[in-house]
This record gives structure tokens, C-alpha cells and sequence, in this order.
């Protein structure tokens, strides 16, 4: 309940600010700093780490449908995030529409390298796009963001001036489009005079007025703000602007205000009301009420002046043909205002459209109380009022006029009444809602609207080429029906799919179940079905019905419905029937029952026009002898009984998608040997199924074969040729044994689970394969030589391959290869290629990234359970962009080499024999300034010297990215850097602060943050006492407070260490362990010089120390003792009198320490 309540505050909330970024590269510094910079500013933002960790990822599309201002921040690594890429799909349509502003920024890449997909930027984009079909779009918003005006970091000194630029950037774009009050600003009474054809008169706009409130401040004033930045007055040249927007949205209002507020600056003004109505499409209509009596000649008042004119209701574009015809005699600097339901109609004329936005939640759920309540704030707030207002406004979708209908048609009414018109809602137009849809509708042509009601009663959230495809998949340019009605604004097209609104869709169940359709009714009120399918005996005379679609949703049947074979014969035209589903919306499994529709004496179902056949649990050993698929497009037969889907090949020459996944009695698929057209057929879990038929070669169009858990299916045919397949799953085939494919499209092959030994040296023809993944293949014992020849290949998965005890030596360069996972093999060293580095000395290693042949581009190593690794090899050390290795559990793993110098994460939990590490544990070198973590839980025979190293290592990285972030943030936020975990008891001596317990309040010397203070370490030694963690979850968090004696204190939490890499594993910590944490504090400066003290002032610190989960702090596991240090940077007197303490406290050598500290 907590969740759900959370959610939906979320939800009704809106925000000043949407920041979308790459949380890998930029969370934990920039972002960090715009965060604190913002909410210094008070400017209310939304960042993904303040949404609900449940939500689905999808629910970022609606925080920026809620917010006013965009920030796309682009950087090197931008480009490999898909969800980077989607939101700025998303934030560029907002934009389009007139929805939000778009502030770009460019953090170390140019506009050219977005625009163009260049440099790094450009790299991982042309390997993330070869994943995705959202290619289209998504260049398609890489090219239009960087024609804005936007902000560059390389413009600026620091980053603290791109933050401080940015923050008031946003502060002038908040300032021009003010947000909106509480009471809407007379946006309800303005938009409440809305009538039945959308007009609002200048008199409502001029005097209406909200109690006590602004009306400069409103939304109607954000919306005018937005179209005036498409329509200047003061531009020399003639601008012909299009307002666009479903019925009901407020375009005549928002058009009027803006003819009013500019009248005063023309000499010939017309405003040309409701054309649709009055014209009657006559074409010179609007050239007679324009010239009001005078000859058509350049003399005319409309050629001679400047003119001011707003064409309202723009139904057909023979109704402004006159002033496309006249746009040369026009004289310039004139402006004219075309308002629109359909873009299509003025597309030819208008130099720019705005597309008018609905209202957010919050200002939604105002309006709509208005009219329920009649202001009454008393009915707001009682019994289920509340919720239910919620759930209204939702259905609403933000339209003014639905908004306004729906709340005067609830008010006065009781609880009930308002819970049983909500049940009603999804197939019940409010009448005067509908009366104003249905202008629209009735434009439509018979073709267009048969694509509506299709989508509105069965298609609605399909993807794009689907819905195409079943509408109409014999015409050459099958999307005609549905680009008209996205140009009408019946539909919109989002992230792939066809979405419709509420109010659109209501209409179209309303319409669609109607017997009145020629095409014939659509049938998707579960009542209606199942008493038809129920009716035993035709009554004489009785009327068969046209009926386009079924679709019985089994989940509201309580009963079995046996039907008689016969029925569908009786009581539906075989010419109409095209889309038929039985399905269970709650469970798609149908789990605990059989079908609930019984077909006891079989079926006759000759109904040669089906294109869409879904029938969950279908009971029968195969489709009925006398059904003909020559038009069927989509099979689906999901948890059947069919053992073949036909006795004989059928010819399916529009067949395109197969389902027959769990069908587990299938047998023989032979039934679709001519399905030469097919995209994608879904096996999984047919558990009989022993072979394929041969003619599968022949469907060239197959892009998508799943196999998984086919147990009995041992290879596939031979000689298989799918030249267009792209992805091939065969999980789980225990059986699966000789794999062999001629495939030149392939990018995902899943073998996990196979019984296969080896792979075919034909691999290497799989040049566009992205990702290989052959978990758990137990017999699987080497892999070809031949690997290195996959250019493309991303992501090698071997994890449980129990036989593979060597890699093959790579001898090119697999430039694309960024993830090698090697966990729980038998492999007794590092992969050869990675010793296929250039021969540095170590020096040089410094100066230059190294050039290397293997995996030059490696981010992840997992080599975790392997007990043959004894050691790593010292050319480790040169993978340059490796971020994170994996070593849990490495039972004879005893020491561990130099390691990469940008390492982010390194876990060797469980090496319970690990006992040196390098001398230094890394190079250091300058990196991203992103957190890092080195884990060594349970290694009980680390040797003392080793732990010191990585100490000395952890401090100086520290050290040396805090010297980083002065120089570019001095004063933003503190971070945590390194991080650190070991066995032991002990606060290392180093510490000059220490105290038993969770606890200890240090005071610090006086002037202690001027003489070079970078941050702060912390310390903490924890008894686990064989604690069991789940899912990694563990972290050791501390609060500090720091108390001024002369101003006043301020404190932050942070975070010293813990279980970085979230996982399903349990683990169990076996001992007491020491966590250090390095963490970056330059804010407390700034802090204290804001206070206006430099002087000698002593400083008390307040240091408390916790261990946390996910459900909060953990009680079994105790903080025993904890430490503090102040950090300075590298040269200053406090850094050599810590290096002197370490050197004395813990028997450390200072050779190794000036070897580090010359490279700074």
C-alpha cells in the first residue's frame, strides 16, 4: 500500500526540470553537482534515482510528459544507454509539441559529434544501434537537438560555470512561462466556456477569472508564451502558424488570446470563426469574408496591409487554398493563425505547427474539482472522493473539455454513482464529449474508419508495423490508413507503437460494437460473447451478424462455455470475421484451469478472411480441417493440446507470426512448410517437438526462431539457410547437440543449456553477432580458433562451462568486445588475448593509452568460481578501459598483479587463499571521477602488507580525484570516492581519530580546511558473525555533522563501503571486517566561507556510523570500533605528515609511496 500510495504522488505531481543523462559516466560527479546547484536554486527536478524502485522504466516517459524544461546532457557514453536514447525520443516530441523547453548540453563532446554520430560519442552509438529498430528515430533526434541553442563545456573554465549556466538558464526559462498556481489561474472558467464545436468567445477569455488568483499567470499564459516563440509579431517576415490539437484541447481559446493580445499592432485584423461550419467546404468562402465586398486585386485591404488573421476549425485544405494561392501577394510581416484537428489539411501552407499540450495531473485534477464540486472544497477531501477524482482525471488524459463534462456530469452525485460511471468509462462516452468526437469521425473515409475502430476496440499499444500489417497487408503502401489517422490526431505514434486516447478509444468501443458498421460490429463485452457462444439453438429466421472481431477476455468467465462445433457457421458471416482472440488478461498462462472455452464435438470454422488467430489453451489436436489460412497473418495457440497445427501443408502466403509456445503435445510441424513469409515462430517449451522440417530453408524472412526448452530437439536441419534470421534461442535444449546455420543477419545466438562439445569453425561468417551466449554448456570443451574472426561481437558468455580449461589465442583485435564472462570454467589462466598488449615500460603506461590487439575495449571480466586461477597475469594491467572484474570465490587464487588503471569495481569475495597483491595495487593514472570499490570479504589470509597496499592505493586515488575536483568544482558537493572492505579488527594507526563503537566526535585543529583539505576518511569495523546477505545488498553508511563554534553546523550522510554489485547470490560474511571510505567534502568550505569566518575557530565533528539493507538498518551486524582522518592533497604539509604516520603506524616502506606521488 505504501508503494502504491507513493506512486501515485508521484504521479500527480509535476516538474520544473527533467534531466536526462548517462548515469554510468555522469551520476556520481556532474550530476551530483547539478543536483546540489538546483536544489540550491530551488528548482524542482526530476533525476531517475527519485522514482520508486518497482516502476517499470517506462514510467520516465511520463515524468517528462510532467515536467516544463528538459536537459539532455550529452556525453562520450550517451549513446550506448538504449534508455538515454528513448528519452530523448520522448523529450524531442514533448518539444514538438509544444509540451516543454529543451535546454541541450554538451559535457567533453561537440554538437558536430551528436549531430553527426562521430568521435567516441558516434563509437558506441553505431554499437548500440545495431541492438535496437529504434535507429530511425533515434538520429532522427540526434540531428534536430543541436540545432538548438545549447550550452558546451568547453566554453566555460569549469565545470562550476557550466552548472552555474545552466541553473540560470533555467531560471529564465521558468521566469517567461511561470508556473502554474493552485487554482489554475482562470484556466477552469476560461476553458469551461468551451462549446459544443471547441470555440471560446474573446468576451469568456477577457473576463474570466478564477478567485484569487493572477490571470497573467496561468496556463494559458505558458501556452502563449510557447506559441509566440513560433509566431513573432516583430519579424519582418509573413509567418503562417497552425494550432493543431485534438477536439476538446483549447486551441480556439488559446488562438483568440493570442489575436487579441496582438491586434493593437496591425491595421487589418479578421478573426474567421468556425469555417468548418459556415463554408460548407465552398473554396472561395474565406477569400469573400477577407475582402468583405472589394474587388480581388492587389487594391484589396488584405494585399495592401499588414494583416492579423485567425482562421479558426480548419476542417479541409480547399478552405485556405485562397491564401495558398495568394501567399506571394500577401505583404510581409503579416501573421496568420490556422487552428486544426487535422495537420494534413494545412501541411502545404503553414510555416511551423504548435501542437497544443494537455493539461498536467496537478492542473488536471484542479479543473476537473471545479466542475465536480463547484469549488466546494468540503466534497474534495471525504471517503473515496479522492481516489476516485484521481482515476477521472487519468481517463481525461489532460483534454480541457472531457475534463469540464465529466466533472459537471459527476457533481451532486454520491460515492456509488461515481464508482459505477467509472466501470463505465472505457466503453461509454460522456453524450457531449461524443457529440464532438463524432465530428471528426464522420470525416473519416470508410477505410479510415475501419483502421480506427480496429485499433481503438483490439489494436490499441501494437507496434506500428504490426497494426499495419493486419489492417491492410495486400496494398503496396499498407500505412496509408495509418499515417492519415496520426495526421488527424486519432492516434499517436510513440516508441514504436500505435497509443490512442482515452477519450478516442471510448468513442471507438462505442462505435466499433454498434451493428451499424459496415465492416461489421467488433465484439469485445465478454457478457455479449459468451452469450452468443452459449445460444444452443438458431432461432427461425434469425439474422446471421456481420462481425469484424472477437475478443472474449476468459478471466471475467467463472464457467466452462462448451460450445456447439457449429456455432460460429450460425451465428457469424464467413465474410467478415477477421480478428478472433481467446485470452486471460489476468493470467496469460491460464493456470488453474483448461480452457475455458470447451470445444467437446470439435469445430467447423471455414472463415477464409481471419488474419488474426489467438486462441489460448486451444483443445483440439489441430485446427479444424475446413479453416483456410490464405489470409491469416498472426497465429497464436499458446498452452495448446494441437499435436500439428494442420493434417496437411497449408498455403500461407500472408503468414508473418507463429505462437505455439508450451504447446507440449506438438509433434510435427510440417503444416508450415510454406510459410515462406514468416518473421517470427515461437517453440519455446514444445517439449515433444524432435525436429524441424526441412523446408524451413525457404523462409527467408524469418527473423526471430525461439527453441528454448525444446528438450527432445537435438540439431537443426541441415543446411539451414535464414538469411534474414537476427535472433536464435535455444536455451535449455539439453539435448541440443550439433549446431550448425548459415545465418549472414545474426546478432543474438543463445546456446546456454545445450549438450553441445565444440562450435563449427563456420562461426566466424557471423559478422553482425553482437552477443554469444553459451552459459552452462557443461560438455562444451574448447572454442574455435576462429573467434577472434566475430568483429562484431559485444558480449561472450562461457559462465558454468565446466570442461572449457583454455581460450583460444586471439591473434585480431576484437574491437567490439566489452563483457567476458569466464565464471565457474576450468580455465587455468587468463585468455592469451590478453597478453596481446604493446611492450611499455611502465612509465610510458602513464603518458599514453597502450595499443593493443585482443580486448582492447573490455569493460567486464567475471572469472569467478574458477578454483585453477593461481594468479593473474601483470599484463592485466594495460586493459585500459576494464571497469569492473569479478574474482568471488577463486578458492587458489593466492596473489593478485597490477590491475587496470580506470578499475571501478573489484570483488574478490570468497579467495579464501588470497594473501598478496601488487606493489602498488594499480598505476595511477587521471580517470573518470566516479566512485571506485575494492571488495575482499572473506579473504581471512590476506597478508598485513597487502592490506596496507590497499590502503595506500585506495588514498592516493582518492587523493588524487579530489585534487581533480577542486580544481574544476571547488565548493559543488562531496562524494564518495574509494571504497574498501577487509578482515580484520583494527582501525588502522594512520587514523588520528578513533573511538569503540559506532561513534566518536573528533575535534579538528583550527585552520584545518585551509592548507590544501580535500576530504575526509572514515573507518568502521563491523561483526558480522556469519551473516547471510541477500542480494548484495549491504552497505556500512555513516552521518557526519560538523559543528562550527561561532556559526552554525551542517552535516551530510555518506556512504564508506559495501556490497556494490547487485545480485540474486546469498552471501555470507564470516567474520569481523574493516570498511574504509574516502569521501570528497569540498562543500563544508564553502559553507563556512559563506558563514564569513576564515579566522581561528575550532571545529567539533559528530561521526555516527550504521550498517543498512533494503529494509533498512541491520540489527545482528555490529559497529565494534570506527575511525576518522582528514585528507589533504598530494604536497601539502598534512599529506607528508600522514605519510609519515602510516609509515611508523603500520611498518610501511615511503619508497613505494614517492614512486606513486611523482606521477601526480
Amino acid at each position: 500500500m505504501a508503494d502504491s500510495s507513493s506512486s501515485e504522488t508521484l504521479l500527480a505531481e509535476s516538474w520544473q526540470v527533467f534531466i536526462n543523462f548517462r548515469g554510468k559516466e555522469l551520476r556520481g560527479n556532474f550530476i551530483s553537482h547539478l543536483e546540489g546547484a538546483l536544489d540550491l536554486a530551488k528548482i524542482k527536478y526530476f533525476i531517475d534515482t527519485k522514482e520508486i524502485p518497482s516502476e517499470d522504466l517506462t514510467i520516465l516517459f511520463k515524468r517528462i510528459e510532467q515536467s516544463e524544461i528538459a536537459l539532455p546532457i550529452f556525453s562520450s557514453m550517451y549513446a550506448e544507454s538504449v534508455w538515454c536514447l528513448d528519452e530523448l525520443v520522448k523529450i524531442v516530441e514533448q518539444e514538438e509539441k509544444g509540451k516543454l523547453r529543451m535546454v541541450p548540453v554538451f559535457y567533453n563532446v561537440t554538437p558536430e559529434d551528436v549531430r553527426n554520430q562521430e568521435g567516441e560519442f558516434g563509437r558506441l552509438y553505431r554499437a548500440t544501434k545495431r541492438k535496437r529498430e529504434n535507429m530511425p528515430k533515434w538520429e532522427n533526434a540526434l540531428q534536430s537537438v543541436p540545432r538548438k541553442l545549447g550550452l558546451h563545456l568547453a566554453n566555460y573554465k569549469n565545470e562550476k560555470e557550466l552548472v552555474d549556466k545552466i541553473v540560470d538558464s533555467v531560471k529564465r526559462l521558468l521566469a517567461k512561462t511561470p508556473p502554474v498556481k493552485e487554482h489554475l489561474n482562470g484556466l477552469s472558467t476560461n476553458l469551461s466556456s468551451v462549446s459544443s464545436n471547441g470555440n471560446i468567445s474573446s468576451g469568456h477569455i477577457e473576463k474570466s477569472k478564477a478567485p484569487n488568483d493572477n490571470n497573467d499567470n496561468n496556463e494559458m499564459t505558458r501556452r502563449l508564451n510557447q506559441l509566440e516563440e513560433k509566431l513573432d509579431p516583430n519579424c519582418p517576415e509573413t509567418q503562417i502558424v497552425g494550432i493543431v490539437g485534438m477536439p476538446g484541447v483549447g486551441k480556439t481559446a488559446l488562438a483568440e488570446m493570442h489575436f487579441i493580445k496582438n491586434c493593437p499592432l496591425f491595421n487589418f485584423t479578421k478573426n474567421i470563426r468556425m469555417i468548418r461550419e459556415e463554408s460548407n467546404d465552398k473554396s472561395d468562402w474565406l477569400r469573400d469574408k477577407l475582402l468583405e465586398g472589394e474587388q480581388f486585386n492587389g487594391e484589396a485591404k488584405m494585399f495592401k496591409m499588414k494583416i492579423l488573421v485567425l482562421v479558426d476549425d480548419v476542417s479541409h485544405k480547399e478552405q485556405v487554398n485562397v491564401l495558398l494561392e495568394n501567399l506571394q501577394r500577401i505583404k510581409k510581416g503579416s501573421k496568420i493563425v490556422i487552428t486544426t484537428r487535422d495537420k494534413s489539411t494545412i501541411a502545404e501552407l503553414v510555416h511551423d505547427t504548435y501542437m497544443v499540450p494537455g493539461l498536467n495531473d496537478k492542473e488536471a485534477l484542479e479543473l476537473f474539482k471545479h466542475h465536480a464540486f463547484n469549488d466546494k472544497a468540503s466534497g474534495t477531501t471525504t471517503g473515496n472522493f479522492p481516489e476516485l477524482s484521481k482515476k477521472f482525471v487519468d481517463y481525461a488524459g489532460g483534454n480541457p473539455r472531457a475534463l469540464e463534462e465529466l466533472g459537471k456530469e459527476l457533481c451532486g452525485e454520491d460515492e456509488a454513482h461515481w464508482k459505477r460511471r467509472l466501470a463505465t468509462l472505457p466503453h461509454c462516452c460522456n453524450p457531449k464529449i461524443l457529440t464532438e468526437l463524432r465530428i471528426s469521425y464522420d470525416r473519416l473515409s470508410d477505410q479510415q474508419k475501419d483502421a480506427f475502430l480496429d485499433i481503438a476496440c483490439f489494436l490499441r499499444s501494437e507496434e506500428e508495423d504490426y497494426v499495419k500489417c493486419l489492417l491492410d497487408p495486400y496494398a503496396p503502401d499498407s500505412g496509408e490508413a495509418v499515417r492519415d489517422l496520426a495526421e488527424k490526431l486519432f492516434i499517436c505514434i510513440s516508441a514504436g507503437r500505435i497509443e490512442m486516447h482515452n477519450l478516442w478509444s471510448t468513442l471507438g468501443k462505442e462505435l466499433g460494437s454498434s451493428d451499424g458498421n459496415k465492416s461489421g460490429k467488433r465484439m469485445w463485452n465478454h457478457e455479449q460473447i459468451t452469450n452468443t457462444l452459449r445460444s444452443e439453438q438458431l432461432i427461425h429466421n434469425q439474422k446471421i451478424e456481420k462481425v469484424r472481431g472477437i475478443f472474449l477476455d476468459t478471466s471475467e468467465v467463472k464457467t466452462g462455455i462448451p460450445i456447439e462445433p457449429t456455432i460460429f457457421v450460425n451465428k457469424f458471416n464467413k465474410k467478415n470475421l477477421r480478428y478472433l482472440k481467446i485470452y486471460d488478461s489476468l493470467c496469460p498462462q491460464q493456470c488453474e484451469v483448461d480452457c475455458k472455452v470447451n470445444l467437446p464435438d470439435g469445430l467447423e470454422f471455414p472463415f477464409k478472411e481471419i488474419r488474426y488467430l489467438h486462441w489460448l489453451k486451444f483443445p483440439l489436436d489441430e485446427l479444424p480441417p475446413d479453416f483456410k489460412p490464405e489470409n491469416l497473418i498472426d497465429l497464436r495457440l499458446p498452452y495448446s493440446k494441437i499435436e500439428r497445427v494442420w493434417e496437411a501443408v497449408q498455403e500461407t502466403p500472408w503468414l508473418k507470426w507463429v505462437d505455439l509456445r508450451y504447446s507440449t503435445k506438438l509433434t510435427d510441424l510440417s503444416a508450415l512448410s510454406k510459410a515462406f513469409h514468416l518473421r517470427r515462430l515461437n517453440l519455446e517449451g514444445c517439449t515433444i517437438l524432435e525436429k524441424l522440417p526441412r523446408e524451413m530453408k525457404n523462409m527467408k524472412s524469418l527473423v526471430f526462431l525461439n527453441l528454448r526448452e525444446c528438450v527432445m530437439l537435438s540439431s537443426l536441419p541441415e543446411e539451414l539457410d535464414l538469411v534474414s534470421l537476427k535472433t536464435l534461442i535455444l536455451s535449455g535444449c539439453s539435448n541440443f547437440n550439433n549446431f550448425e546455420l548459415i545465418s549472414e543477419n545474426l546478432e543474438f545466438l543463445h546456446l546456454d543449456g545445450t549438450a553441445i562439445e565444440s562450435l563449427p569453425q563456420s562461426i566466424q561468417n557471423f559478422q553482425k553477432l553482437v552477443l554469444l551466449n553459451l552459459k552452462d554448456c557443461e560438455k562444451l570443451e574448447f572454442l574455435p580458433a576462429c573467434l577472434d574472426k566475430l568483429k562484431a561481437l559485444e558480449e561472450l558468455i562461457l559462465s558454468g562451462c565446466l570442461k572449457l580449461q583454455s581460450f583460444p589465442d586471439i591473434k585480431e583485435n576484437m574491437e567490439n568486445l566489452q563483457i567476458l564472462l569466464l565464471d565457474g570454467t576450468s580455465i587455468k589462466e587468463l585468455p592469451k588475448m590478453l597478453l596481446h598488449c604493446g611492450n611499455f615500460k611502465d612509465q610510458a603506461v602513464f603518458h599514453r593509452q597502450p595499443r593493443m590487439n585482443g580486448l582492447s575495449m573490455l569493460l567486464r571480466l567475471c572469472l569467478s568460481r574458477n578454483n585453477m586461477i593461481c594468479s593473474l597475469q601483470s599484463s592485466i594491467s594495460q586493459l585500459y578501459h576494464l571497469k569492473w572484474i569479478d574474482l568471488k570465490h577463486c578458492k587458489n587464487l593466492l596473489s593478485i598483479s597490477r590491475l587496470p588503471p580506470n578499475l571501478q569495481c573489484l570483488d574478490a569475495h570468497g579467495c579464501s587463499s588470497l594473501k598478496r597483491v601488487a606493489s602498488p595495487l594499480a598505476i595511477l593514472m587521471p580517470a573518470q571521477q566516479v566512485p571506485s570499490s575494492f571488495i575482499f570479504t572473506n579473504c581471512e589470509k590476506l597478508e598485513h602488507v597487502a592490506k596496507n597496499e590497499i590502503i595506500c592505493y585506495a588514498h592516493n586515488k582518492s587523493r588524487m580525484i579530489s585534487d581533480a575536483l577542486n580544481r574544476h568544482n571547488k565548493g559543488l558537493a562531496f562524494e564518495a570516492l574509494v571504497a574498501t572492505c577487509f578482515p580484520g579488527s583494527e582501525v588502522p594507526a594512520w587514523f588520528s581519530h578513533k573511538a569503540s563503537g559506532a561513534a566518536l566526535e573528533p575535534e579538528l585543529p583550527r585552520h584545518w580546511r585551509e592548507s590544501g583539505f580535500v576530504g575526509i576518511a572514515l573507518c568502521a569495523v563491523v561483526s558480522f558473525q556469519d551473516h547471510k546477505i541477500q542480494n548484495n545488498k549491504l552497505q556500512v553508511k555513516c552521518k557526519c555533522e560538523f559543528n562550527n563554534v561561532k556559526t552554525s553546523s551542517s552535516n551530510f550522510n555518506c556512504h564508506v563501503g559495501g556490497l556494490s554489485e547487485a545480485g540474486d547470490e546469498q552471501r555470507t560474511i564470516e567474520s569481523t571486517h574493516v570498511f574504509i571510505g574516502y569521501i570528497n567534502w569540498l562543500n563544508i568550505n564553502k559553507f563556512q566561507e559563506k558563514d564569513g569566518d576564515k579566522g581561528c575557530v575550532p571545529t567539533k565533528a559528530s561521526i555516527k556510523f550504521r550498517v543498512t539493507n533494503d529494509s533498512g538498518e541491520v540489527a545482528n551486524c555490529d559497529v565494534l570500533k570506527c575511525g576518522f582522518n582528514l585528507v589533504y592533497e598530494s604536497g601539502s604539509w598534512e599529506a607528508s605528515l600522514w605519510t609519515e604516520d602510516l609509515k611508523q603506524g603500520e611498518n610501511r616502506w615511503l619508497g613505494l609511496y614517492r614512486s606513486i606521488r611523482r606521477f601526480f
